[in-house]
């Protein structure tokens, strides 16, 4: 269609309309020819110029799709990372808790272990004192007895 109107129809109306208002001369009708080869000489440059570039830019919107696909990748990968570090962030506060239970757990042993060696010290210097008293303790006769 493009063709049609800058090779056939269009110098054909220029020139039309020039003979048709009765001023138009042959120099007149050569300008307004010349004129329509010119503009036809650019409208298939530009068509060139649009085929040429067609390809580039398709080739441009390849690299933009493969850049797309790649940023995508590389934020599931920080997505992916991302979790990984809450995961051993969560970790760490786990460990962190056991290791504080661990130790109030060994705290409250020591303590028991202390508590119970003071309450076996203390049954074994009541038990040394029973002894003792039993052995300074005079002897009583029942009534009636000798010693």
């Amino acid at each position: 269609m493009h063709s049609v109107l800058t090779k056939g129809f269009l110098p054909m109306v220029i020139g039309a309309t020039l003979l048709l208002g009765g001023c138009a001369t042959k120099d007149e009708l050569r300008a307004a020819q010349a004129s329509a080869d010119a503009a036809r000489m650019q409208a298939e440059q530009a068509r060139a110029t649009a085929d040429m570039a067609l390809p580039a830019a398709q080739q441009a919107v390849q690299k933009a799709d493969q850049a797309t696909a790649i940023a995508q990748q590389a934020q599931q990968t920080a997505n992916s990372a991302q979790m990984a570090a809450s995961s051993a962030q969560m970790a760490a506060n786990g460990a962190q808790a056991s290791a504080q239970n661990a130790a109030a757990n060994a705290e409250q042993a020591k303590n028991d272990v202390r508590a119970a060696e003071e309450r076996a010290q203390a049954a074994d210097e009541r038990a040394q004192e029973a002894e003792r008293a039993r052995q300074t303790r005079p002897t009583r006769l029942a009534r009636g007895e000798r010693g």
